[in-house]
């Protein structure tokens, strides 16, 4: 494979012999980016109906949640083993003695074998982490950070509300911890192109973290990005260039580094475009078709990271791929 599926990493994790799926779990969780805390409105192309479609009810106890999800997966999936997955909204944005209570909630079933938490940068706190640390000596834990681009600029234009210094701080803060980290990556965001994810990449070699989640700027009905989409103000990537991008990013990511994602797109009616996301299984054979066709794989071109002093990353013998970060003092995101 010319990517190291996160299947492969989590057998050698122990899950060997099992087949392991996600329940998709709504632990009544709000962000900062949508309750004032931050800002109102939340990231332009936001709509968790879209990107949690199978998050439970969050006025059904998590128990029953589980309980749900869980004979969905075995009954439609022949899954024997189960990670809860806390998705929707910032699931690290509660006091920790609440987060405390619904991830045990969540983990206290025989057949769950594992806890992953997505979350905003912004709202892991060194107690949060210290719970997670705990968690993580017992049993298998994951906390997914939603970074999307390491450019500033890029998170502003998306009211991100937060900036690449706060997904830093997070990395520093979880490295080295009982708990795997995973990175959120979004392609075709307005103003990037592939100079910007490579960057992205790169930016990441900062750290050692265990997988990553990418998938393409897709719009849904009902966001700001639709009405930016219907006023001619944001074309959504083609296929073809969203391939190139996505194979881009994956040279300059360590072949360590799990992919639990390459796609991801909305449900039913919810999705505006691009229409050629719902097809799966053909964006993985453009995929492999694309590190094929350059000789390369995961993790296969020389590798930097951002440089704190600001000097631009070139990698040798590719001079086209040259990235200049700008003044970059420590942690500050890079400037498009």
């Amino acid at each position: 494979m010319e990517f190291t599926p996160y299947s492969a990493q989590l057998k050698d994790k122990g899950f060997a012999g099992h087949r392991v799926r996600k329940v998709t779990l709504n632990g009544g969780f709000t962000c900062p980016n949508l309750d004032g805390t931050k800002a109102r409105g939340g990231c332009t192309f936001c709509d968790n109906r879209g990107f949690s479609p199978s998050a439970g009810d969050r006025a059904v106890p998590i128990a029953e949640q589980m309980r749900k999800g869980m004979d969905y997966l075995r009954s439609r999936m022949g899954a024997t083993r189960f990670i809860a997955y806390f998705q929707t909204f910032s699931g690290t944005y509660a006091p920790v003695h609440r987060l405390r209570e619904l991830y045990l909630q969540a983990l206290d079933h025989p057949d769950v074998v594992g806890l992953a938490v997505g979350t905003r940068p912004d709202c892991v706190t060194p107690e949060t982490a210290d719970l997670l640390d705990e968690l993580g000596r017992k049993t298998f834990v994951t906390l997914e950070l939603g970074l999307q681009s390491a450019h500033d600029e890029t998170l502003a234009r998306i009211n991100r509300a937060h900036g690449f210094s706060e997904f830093a701080a997070a990395m520093d803060l979880c490295a080295g911890r009982s708990f795997d980290l995973c990175v959120h990556v979004i392609l075709g965001l307005p103003g990037e192109n592939r100079e910007h994810y490579r960057a992205t990449a790169l930016a990441l070699n900062r750290w050692s973290y265990h997988s990553v989640k990418i998938h393409p700027l897709h719009v849904v009905r009902g966001t700001v990005l639709e009405s930016q989409y219907l006023r001619g103000e944001y074309r959504p990537l083609e296929q073809d260039e969203y391939v190139a991008g996505l194979v881009d990013f994956l040279e300059r990511t360590p072949a360590a580094v799990g992919v639990q994602r390459f796609t991801a797109d909305a449900t039913g009616d919810l999705l505006v475009a691009p229409a050629w996301c719902r097809g799966k299984s053909g964006i993985l054979a453009a995929i492999l078709e694309e590190f094929r066709r350059r000789g390369t794989r995961q993790g296969s071109l020389p590798r930097g990271c951002a440089d704190p002093q600001g000097n631009a990353l070139v990698e040798p013998g590719r001079p086209e791929t040259a990235v200049t970060t700008g003044p970059v003092p420590s942690h500050e995101g890079i400037r498009a």
